[in-house]
């Protein structure tokens, strides 16, 4: 039998983990962000036009992996922009069974919106950090997210 490992440091970084992705993931901040940027999009919508932001078509199953949503999500999603006139669709003109999805104008507008917005309220709860303590916030969320993906779990 494995006794459980304990660490103060990790556990305050596990609860500060814990809380942080209830925060981006909580219905609050995002219906609020959402009001600020003057959309009504759902989360999984602004996924994919943040991944479509750079103007660059991309196969539904691109858009899926860099999303981080399955198949189903992403076809119901993409249709729903569509619907919207906020993406199109079109054949690859490499490979005949593919579709590629691009954003138009309107779908580039809202998310540049977001995307501004989010740096805007990242700069405005970071306006108290100094210049290093944000480079090294930054640098040690990187590399953490570096060495959670690299790191199996052991039974």
């Amino acid at each position: 039998m494995t006794r459980p490992v304990t660490d103060p440091g990790v556990e305050r970084v596990r609860l500060g983990l814990y809380q942080l992705q209830r925060l981006l993931a909580g219905r609050r901040p995002f219906s609020a962000m959402i009001a600020a940027a003057g959309l009504d999009l759902s989360q999984q919508e602004i996924q994919l036009l943040q991944v479509l932001r750079d103007g660059v078509p991309r196969s539904m199953a691109e858009l899926g992996r860099s999303a981080r949503l399955d198949a189903g999500a992403v076809s119901r999603q993409v249709r729903a922009l569509e619907e919207r006139g906020l993406v199109g669709r079109r054949p690859s003109p490499d490979h005949g069974r593919v579709v590629l999805v691009e954003p138009t104008s309107e779908g580039l507008d809202a998310a540049r919106r977001v995307h501004d917005l989010r740096n805007r309220h990242l700069l405005d709860a970071l306006d108290d950090w100094s210049g290093d303590e944000r480079d090294m916030l930054g640098r040690l969320l990187l590399r953490l997210v570096d060495d959670l993906q690299d790191t199996p779990y052991r039974p």
